[in-house]
Parts: C-alpha cells; sequence; structure tokens
C-alpha cells in the first residue's frame, strides 16, 4: 500500500476519474445548455459529437507518442490540456465557442487510456487485474461524479461552474505530476530500452502474423475488433443518454438535477462490480469470464427497452454493473493478443474502436427520442451490439501471442518510487 501511494498510481486513478467525469458533464448540463442556446435535446447533445468521436481516433496517436515520446509527458499533458479545455467550456457564451471546447475535451481525453491502462499494468507486476479493477472503480466513480457534480453545481450555482471547478483541479494536478515524476522519465525511457536490446527477437505486427498464421492472425483481430465495437456502442449510448432516460422513464425523474443524483447513484453502486472483475480476471480465463460476464448485457438491455420507474432504475443498474464490471477482463485479455513492445499503440486503437463508436451513438440516442419521445429502439440496437460481442468473442482463439503482463520481469518495469 505505501508504494501504491508512493508511485504514480494515484494519479492515474484520479486521471481515470477526470477522464470520463469531463467527457460526460455534458450529459446532465445539456438538460440546462439546450434551453440557454435555444437547441433541442438532439442538437444540444450534438455539441459534443466530435468531442466524442475525438475520444476514440485521437487514441492511436496518443498510444505511439508514450511509446516514442514519454508516458509520464503524455499524462501532463493529458491533465493540463484537458483542464484548460474544461475550463473553456465554462466560459464559453455560444453554442459553436461550446462546441469547440467540447471537442478539445475529447482530444485531450483520448490521451489516458492508451497511455495511463498500460502503465497501471505495468507498475503493478502480478497484481495487474486487481489493480486494474481498483483502477476502473475510479473511471466508474468519474462517470458516477459527472452526474452528480454537474447536478450539484446547477442546484448550487449555475451549469458553468460544473466545468470550471474540475478544469482548475485537473489544471494544478497535471502541474504536480510533471513535477513529481519528471524524473522518471528518463528511467522508463531506459528500461524500455533494456527490453528492447534483452529481446532476441523484436515483437511487431509482422512477428504476430508470422507466428499465428495469417488466418489465425485475421481471426483474432476480427474478434477482438467486433467486441469492441461491440460493447463500446452499448457503453457510448448508455453513458451519453443516461439522465434522458432516467428523465423519460423514471416519474420522480423531472428535473436535470434528479436526473443527475439518481445517475451518480446508480453509477457509485455500480462501480463496485469492476473491483470483482478486476480479482476474477486473476483467477479464471479470461475469454470465458468475458463471455459469461457480456452474456448477462443483452437480456438486461431487452429488460430496459419495456421498463419504467424502479424496475426501469434496476434494469440500469445491471447494465452499468456488466458494464464496469468487465471492462478489466476485457482490458486484461486484449493484452494477451497484442505485441508487448506495441502495447501502447495497440491499445490506442483499441480505444479508437471503442470510443469512436460515438459517431453512431450520439445520433442514434438523440434522433431515437426527438422522433420518438422515447429510447426504446435505441434499447433494441444496444441489444443486438451486446450480442454481437459475445459472439465473437466465442470465435476467439483461447491463447494469445503472449503471456499475461503481469509476468512481465522486473528489468523492464519504470521505477514507481522517487
Amino acid at each position: 500500500m505505501r508504494d501504491f501511494f508512493r508511485g504514480p498510481m494515484p494519479f492515474l486513478c484520479i486521471g481515470h476519474s477526470f477522464d470520463h467525469m469531463f467527457i460526460l458533464l455534458i450529459n446532465v448540463v445539456v438538460l440546462q445548455v439546450q434551453s440557454e442556446f435555444g437547441l433541442t435535446f438532439g442538437e444540444g447533445i450534438k455539441l459534443a459529437w466530435l468531442g466524442l468521436v475525438l475520444f476514440g481516433l485521437g487514441a492511436p496517436l496518443a498510444g505511439w507518442l508514450a511509446d516514442k515520446w514519454s508516458d509520464i509527458w503524455m499524462i501532463t499533458v493529458f491533465f493540463i490540456g484537458i483542464g484548460l479545455s474544461t475550463l473553456g467550456a465554462g466560459l464559453a457564451q455560444t453554442s459553436t465557442q461550446m462546441f469547440i471546447c467540447l471537442s478539445f475535451i475529447g482530444l485531450f481525453a483520448s490521451i489516458y487510456h492508451p497511455v495511463g491502462i498500460p502503465m497501471v499494468m505495468r507498475v503493478a507486476g502480478s497484481k495487474s487485474g486487481r489493480m486494474l479493477g481498483i483502477n476502473g472503480v475510479f473511471g466508474s466513480y468519474g462517470m458516477a461524479m459527472a452526474s452528480g457534480l454537474a447536478a450539484l453545481m446547477i442546484w448550487l450555482f449555475n451549469w458553468r461552474m460544473a466545468y470550471i471547478l474540475p478544469g482548475a483541479i485537473s489544471v494544478c494536478l497535471g502541474i504536480w505530476f510533471a513535477i513529481r515524476f519528471r524524473a522518471q522519465v528518463s528511467e522508463t525511457r531506459a528500461a524500455r530500452l533494456l527490453m528492447n536490446q534483452s529481446q532476441t527477437r523484436k515483437e511487431g505486427l509482422g512477428d504476430m502474423v508470422r507466428e499465428l498464421g495469417l488466418s489465425r492472425f485475421l481471426q483474432i483481430m476480427g474478434a477482438l475488433s467486433l467486441m469492441t465495437l461491440g460493447a463500446g456502442l452499448v457503453f457510448q449510448c448508455m453513458t451519453i443518454g443516461l439522465p434522458k432516460i432516467l428523465e423519460a422513464r423514471v416519474d420522480f425523474v423531472t428535473n436535470p438535477e434528479s436526473a443527475g443524483f439518481v445517475a451518480s447513484l446508480i453509477f457509485f453502486v455500480g462501480a463496485l462490480a469492476q473491483l470483482a472483475g478486476g480479482l476474477l480476471a486473476d483467477k479464471f480465463p479470461l475469454k470465458w469470464l468475458f463471455i459469461c460476464i457480456y452474456g448477462l448485457m443483452t437480456p438486461a438491455l431487452f429488460l430496459a427497452a419495456v421498463s419504467t420507474n424502479y424496475v426501469m432504475i434496476g434494469a440500469i443498474w445491471l447494465i452499468v454493473m456488466i458494464t464496469v464490471g468487465n471492462q478489466p477482463v476485457s482490458d486484461f485479455l486484449f493484452s494477451r493478443y497484442v505485441p508487448k513492445r506495441w502495447v501502447n499503440t495497440a491499445f490506442g486503437f483499441r480505444f479508437a474502436l471503442s470510443l469512436g463508436t460515438a459517431v453512431v451513438a450520439v445520433p442514434l440516442v438523440g434522433e431515437v427520442f426527438d422522433r420518438t419521445g422515447d429510447f426504446y429502439y435505441a434499447f433494441l440496437a444496444m441489444a443486438a451490439a451486446a450480442a454481437i460481442a459475445v459472439l465473437s468473442a466465442l470465435i476467439l482463439p483461447n491463447r494469445g501471442m503472449q503471456t499475461p503482463v503481469a509476468s512481465t520481469t522486473p528489468a523492464a518495469e519504470p521505477a514507481t518510487a522517487d
């Protein structure tokens, strides 16, 4: 526990919270912004469309820069960049200014997952599954805090403070992180160079194809891609639309504040499933664990499609538990199938696929509600996407390209303390 607090893990956990919180503040704020700027719900939520797309599409570049430059400096850029962009959103005077600031929030938010998640696995060593679970809980609590913080700021002040306060805190944390860990930049580079020099064969994409064979390689890539796209679409639709879904389906949710508080409570309770997922990932075959957990998603979405009030809240809570409980499992599973030397870049492409589903999710949620006044057909689309993810996992080979990340040697690890 002492080493945990001496190393970068607390910053990585807080960063995961901020990453999800900042990108999702709009989900509650939009219920105020749409009236201030004279927009419908669909038009209001589309202000975040490009930001959510960049949240995914920027990930490969962020991962590549971390591999080539420095993961320490990339996390610093993340904290400061997303903080300044969030401050800008709080000061926006027009919908165009809001759109631009939300787009930059998404761009800087794209840094965290391809850089922060591999860093967590690297510094965690043999406890990768457990630490992914803990880190994932912070990410889930970030989603919970987005709704709760926005609701609290609207109630106490106005929607602008929901952006200004956390933005300022993030900038300060970025400066602190840079000062605290700047000495580790050279140590991390030296560790990576030592790892590369010690390898008798450089692991790359061509090596992966030759080792597995083209057909097996395509099988793995196809399965991982479809799993990522299916689960990503469900995640994006639920996180984008949750406050509005509650307002439309739950009788006692009648304003942005109540929608935010209820959504926050659901995420706070559901996030505990991520700890369980992380512990299970250390103990059971990852492929079948993914199938068992995510196989519950389609029935849960069908239940949500036809539910209201307390049954609806229960269905959403189950959906959130499945979503967050599965995240450390899918992260750890993915790491088994990528070349170790390019893990940041590979995670970048994965998150680009997952978070890039916002291209479909934002219009889907917004247009379905604007046209029908409900989310029934959106839930059916999510149920189909979840089924595709599970079916894709079934064709994934049981053996990956490498041993678990947890088995990496200490010599290859960056220093985690001053």
